[in-house]
């Protein structure tokens, strides 16, 4: 396996370790390894780690269902796989942010074109960011006002909608105008030294660009599949939001209903999604238990919770990812690819 692939994956486990082991050390809260072994902790883990393999198998179809409508040349166990390592690459990464270019590397490496390929990893970007959008704005709305015992700054929520608003509007102009680029390129010619270089490439780039838009303009036409895929990736947001839900309040008694729940996990998920670690490490256990440590009556449990619910999400993602990078090495990390 690629060295920098190893060191990520240990600087991933690392980082959310160190973090888990702060929150004990600062809050005086402990998770044994007896608290996770327990008969409930391993029912949660269990039931998890099937919840997440469905997910994954969701998330499989909706992109197969997608490039057969652009007529991308994938096998439904190449979309999953694709998924898989999507995961896997937003897992030991900084801030989640080589997921997508890894699924584009790794769609085009299978045969599929490039533009295609990155046309349908940004349509998938959008209509999650959109979705959460929506979510952040009813939780402001109408959830947080009511929350006594909200323990986030008014700040940190501003900036965390901020992103959220800025990202998924960057995302919709690069889906429906990718041209756009082509005046940022044409605007760095202007810069001295840059011009030689850029005119190597700046003809097939254009041509690319055009190819691009072609193809977001080809997935756009398809209402039906794209209210189909935006559906099933709203279905794929409330499990993942239940793989939280599940364990603290099974295992801390939280009375919170699942809705309330699902906007304010939500909303922390937008502020946690920046932090600068491999697959946002820490942080989201941090910000999750900072700020739910006020509703509960255990605070002990609601950090077993968390880990739960990352080991479900997060560590056996990338426990089983390794064999599927394994698998793929020579696609990966070599120079031809399987079939």
């Amino acid at each position: 396996m690629n060295r920098r692939i190893i060191v990520n994956i240990l600087v991933a486990f690392l980082a959310s370790i160190s973090v888990i082991l702060i929150i004990n050390s600062a809050f005086k809260e402990k998770v044994s390894i007896s608290d996770l072994s327990s008969k409930e902790a391993l029912e949660l883990i269990f039931i998890g780690i099937i919840i997440n393999a469905v997910c994954i198998l969701i998330d499989g179809f909706k992109l197969y269902m997608i490039a057969s409508t652009l007529k991308g040349n994938i096998r439904y166990i190449d979309a999953l796989e694709s998924c898989f390592l999507y995961s896997f690459f937003s897992a030991i990464t900084p801030s989640s942010m080589g997921g997508q270019p890894f699924q584009i590397y790794f769609l085009t490496k299978k045969g599929m074109k490039s533009e295609t390929a990155t046309s349908i990893i940004i349509f998938r970007t959008f209509e999650y960011l959109l979705i959460v959008l929506g979510i952040d704005v009813y939780a402001l709305v109408f959830i947080i006002p009511k929350l006594s015992e909200w323990n986030i700054g008014k700040t940190m929520i501003a900036l965390g909608f901020a992103s959220s608003l800025l990202s998924t509007g960057f995302t919709w102009l690069a889906m429906i105008r990718p041209d756009i680029f082509k005046y940022i390129i044409a605007s760095l010619k202007k810069i001295k030294g840059l011009k030689i270089f850029i005119e190597r490439w700046e003809g097939k780039v254009y041509v690319w660009i055009d190819n691009l838009k072609l193809s977001a303009n080809e997935l756009l036409k398809n209402r039906r599949i794209v209210l189909i895929d935006f559906s099933l990736m709203l279905i794929l947001i409330l499990i993942y939001s239940y793989l939280l839900f599940l364990p603290i309040v099974g295992l801390t008694g939280l009375k919170i209903n699942f809705l309330t729940f699902f906007s304010v996990q939500i909303l922390l998920s937008s502020l946690a999604s920046y932090i600068p670690t491999p697959g946002a490490s820490g942080g989201i256990e941090a910000i999750f238990y900072t700020s739910f440590k006020a509703s509960v009556l255990s605070s002990r449990f609601l950090l077993v919770g968390i880990t739960i619910y990352r080991i479900t999400t997060y560590y056996m993602i990338i426990a089983a990812g390794i064999p599927v990078v394994f698998k793929n090495r020579n696609l990966l990390f070599g120079g031809k690819g399987e079939r």
